[in-house]
């Protein structure tokens, strides 16, 4: 798979989850226009208009707590996982990008790879010949994750 088609997999997922939302708008409105219009000769147009905002609010209210009431158990499930240090979490990222051996140097000197960040940092914010040279190195890695988001949106879930 190219990386064209790979990018219009991702782009044409987006729309599509975005059409959806459309749709499914649109299906409120004029569901929520019908229910007006049944009610509205029997009770009258302010009447009417009252229970519709207020049913169309009231379901509002129940997606938001079952959401809430979602997040939590997702949270509390989170919290009794096994918890992992956040030295292995960045250790883990960054042994793909970087490899093993300057992630066990950058294990081993913390202290001065965090000064050298620092510096780095500082200078790459002062000189744009530095910015473009480091764009130019990292312009492969950078690719590389892309393409592997990429892969990661398109791929079918189980």
């Amino acid at each position: 798979m190219s990386v064209k088609s790979k990018i219009a997999a991702a782009v044409s997922l987006h729309m599509m989850a975005w059409l959806a939302m459309l749709i499914a708008l649109a299906g409120i409105v004029f569901l929520a226009l019908g229910v007006f219009w049944l009610i509205a000769p029997p009770l009258g147009a302010g009447v009417a208009a009252l229970i519709v905002g207020g049913g169309l609010l009231g379901l509002i209210l129940v997606c938001t707590l079952v959401a809430v009431i979602v997040g939590r158990l997702r949270a509390r499930s989170k919290r009794l996982a096994p918890h992992r240090s956040t030295d292995n979490r960045i250790e883990e990222q960054l042994r793909p990008v970087i490899g093993d051996r300057a992630t066990e140097w950058a294990k081993a000197n913390s202290g001065i790879a965090v000064v050298g960040a620092l510096s780095a940092g500082v200078i790459i914010a002062a000189s744009p010949s530095m910015r473009r040279l480091v764009y130019d190195a990292a312009r492969p890695i950078i690719a590389r994750k892309a393409l592997q988001a990429m892969q990661g949106l398109t791929e079918p879930r189980d």
